[in-house]
């Protein structure tokens, strides 16, 4: 039988913290898998011919003005981890934040022939199951070739476990405490 080239591998465990805020657990995050980040980023086809893009036009400002006003007050550590994220992998900020609010952006897209891809579900398959005395979490990467190899398992603090893409926030997938 012929290979794929989509054999699976182990998830990493990256173990994070203490760290003295979020911005340099996003730095520890960033340089750690800078290769990986620097790969998506580049291999994102939504993100470099049509959010780039949009967010370089007039029209864009508002929006992304809007987004980035409320989400740096109201998750200000959220906020900060992305900027470490793009600091600590050497990835531009605006392309983590495009990448990581894609779905609130693309609906601004101005619709043409090119963008009708950015309309189709890019979610991978999870499942979680937890009960008092036991918790499964299983992620699927299966919506899109491009995210193989790009997800890991974070374990902050020994409190949160979660499956984590490289270049996202912590809080887009999902995860739950240990307590």
């Amino acid at each position: 039988m012929g290979s794929s080239g989509l054999e699976a591998k182990s998830l990493e465990m990256f173990e994070v913290g203490p760290c003295e805020d979020a911005f340099q657990m996003g730095m520890l995050i960033g340089r750690r898998f800078s290769n990986q980040i620097r790969s998506r980023v580049a291999k994102d086809l939504i993100l470099q011919d049509q959010l780039l893009p949009f967010a370089r036009t007039p029209q864009a400002q508002p929006l992304l003005k809007a987004l980035i006003d409320n989400n740096q007050k109201r998750f200000p550590r959220y906020w900060d981890e992305l900027r470490g994220t793009a600091e600590g992998s050497g990835v531009p900020v605006l392309e983590i934040i495009l990448i990581n609010f894609r779905k609130e952006i693309i609906p601004f897209l101005p619709k043409t022939t090119t963008n009708s891809d950015a309309d189709t579900p890019d979610d991978c398959s999870d499942i979680l199951i937890v009960s008092d005395s036991m918790a499964i979490a299983a992620h699927n990467e299966d919506a899109n070739v491009a995210l193989v190899g790009h997800t890991y398992v974070s374990n902050i603090l020994h409190r949160i476990l979660g499956f984590t893409r490289t270049w996202l926030s912590r809080s887009y997938l999902m995860g739950f405490r240990n307590l």
